[in-house]
């Protein structure tokens, strides 16, 4: 499991809320959206020489109301099942597949306002960062928990209010800029870092189930360095008046 983390404009928030089916957009970087052209070539080719012998040695195996739904769907598409088996028409296939990877990326971002703070792009999502695998580890030096508390410093990574649905790991979570505003003074505490040093023991982080499990005496510099990665990615946030949207993948 991973933790990310990506800073959005209120107005843009507030959309998410309204409708989540875009939150998971949030978290697709432009990379992947200016790679789909390559991806599909690529789709193209790959599904040309496995999709006949799937589709040869799967679809007889499956009930006859699903193989209709399947092949419904396919075809209003416009992908053809019978030129698929003949090893032709992947490239439709590999198109539908790139749409909706596309969809997924863009999905909540046509006619978004601009942004209304800070460094924000247009589309109303500002910068964004992972922790990798670092986020329980981080969370647990922050407070001493398991899981997240009703303090600032237990919900930093964990805590937020849960909107749209499971995403695999639970639901994405928010904090709106208000809320930014007073984690980022909490995680800029000057006694902080002495109390989450204080709270390394690798021994009992390992017996407590902390992710990922187990720890080396040289992770505490790798947890220092996360926390202080997500320090300001808050303090940004807080002065760009942003929000913030983080879930597990």
């Amino acid at each position: 499991m991973m933790g990310r983390f990506v800073q959005v404009s209120p107005d843009r928030l507030r959309q998410i809320i309204d409708d989540p089916s875009g939150v998971e957009g949030l978290f697709v970087s432009e990379q992947v959206v200016q790679g789909v052209p390559k991806m599909t070539e690529a789709m193209t080719r790959l599904l040309q020489s496995r999709v006949p012998q799937i589709l040869t040695g799967t679809m007889g195996k499956i009930d006859p109301a699903t193989q209709e739904s399947i092949t419904k769907l396919l075809t209003d598409a416009g992908v053809d099942l019978q030129a698929l088996a003949r090893g032709e028409g992947a490239a439709a296939l590999a198109k539908l597949m790139a749409e909706r990877l596309r969809g997924s990326a863009m999905a909540g971002q046509a006619g978004q306002p601009p942004a209304s703070g800070g460094s924000a792009q247009a589309s109303g999502k500002g910068a964004s960062i992972s922790l990798e695998k670092a986020w329980h580890g981080v969370h647990y030096l922050l407070c001493g928990k398991i899981q997240p508390g009703t303090d600032l410093a237990s919900q930093a990574v964990m805590g937020g209010t849960e909107v749209g649905e499971d995403l695999g790991y639970g639901p994405a979570r928010y904090f709106d800029a208000g809320t930014v505003v007073q984690i980022a003074r909490e995680l800029s505490r000057p006694n902080l870092e002495a109390e989450m040093t204080a709270r390394w023991d690798p021994d009992k982080m390992a017996t407590l189930g902390i992710y990922p499990g187990q720890f080396k005496p040289y992770d505490e510099q790798w947890l220092m360095d996360a926390f202080r990665q997500l320090r300001q990615f808050y303090v940004d946030a807080s002065a760009a008046n942003l929000a913030v949207v983080t879930y597990l993948e």
